[in-house]
């Protein structure tokens, strides 16, 4: 297992950045239809409505992150990797906990485009790290030992999530959800600093000669 110690920070950003998808994906739904359309029974007609602006919030994250993609190839071609990734989380973690501090439903469409945002980002840039990390041979292995940097947190939010909710925050979602952004930001921040701290790629290293000046 020591040869997939290069991993090892990565797995670190995945761990944080699926716990604060986690805490969207589990409490949306009722965070929603209780703070922006002020129903906790689900068989009422509003709590339907909430529902239904759930699946149009997702829709929105999907598609903006799927759209966001080409542009962010691009990027990845001539920045760090843990740096664009850095920004992208930035900005998913703003989404998240933005929701605690918005009373509008369309306002609450921002938060969702900052989450899809980070969502173009989480979908590619980790598989990108993975695949210049693998050898050639080897990288079938090296994706798969990957898998385990989403099954872990999946894992461990099905119990921490539920504590936190009950516990901390006394059944309020909401506030869990914003404590997952705060958990996609320190994913951010851990990104960072591996961008700051990692050596540069002779690609990198012509980029930044050609963009300083003469």
């Amino acid at each position: 297992m020591l040869k997939y110690k290069k991993l090892l920070p990565l797995f670190l950003v995945q761990f944080f950045t699926w716990l604060g998808l986690f805490s969207l994906w589990i409490y949306a739904t009722p965070v929603i239809s209780k703070y922006f359309f002020n129903t906790v029974n689900a068989e009422s007609i509003d709590f339907e409505k909430g529902t239904q602006w759930v699946g149009i919030c997702f829709a929105l994250y999907s598609v903006l992150g799927a759209s966001l993609t080409f542009a962010l190839h691009k990027i990845l071609k001539r920045k760090s990797k843990y740096a664009v990734h850095s920004v992208a989380l930035f900005f998913g973690g703003l989404g998240l906990i933005s929701m605690n501090f918005i009373h509008s439903k369309y306002l609450l469409l921002l938060s969702f485009v900052f989450i899809g945002i980070a969502w173009s980002s989480i979908s590619t840039t980790p598989y990108l790290l993975v695949g210049e990390m693998a050898p050639d041979e080897e990288s079938e292995k090296y994706y798969s030992v990957f898998n385990f940097s989403t099954f872990i947190p999946q894992a461990i939010a099905a119990f921490l999530l539920a504590f936190m909710t009950k516990s901390l925050f006394h059944g309020e979602m909401i506030k869990t959800i914003m404590s997952g952004g705060i958990f996609m930001i320190t994913a951010s921040a851990i990104s960072m600093i591996i961008s700051i701290t990692e050596p540069k790629t002779e690609i990198q290293k012509t980029v930044d000669d050609e963009t300083q000046p003469e």
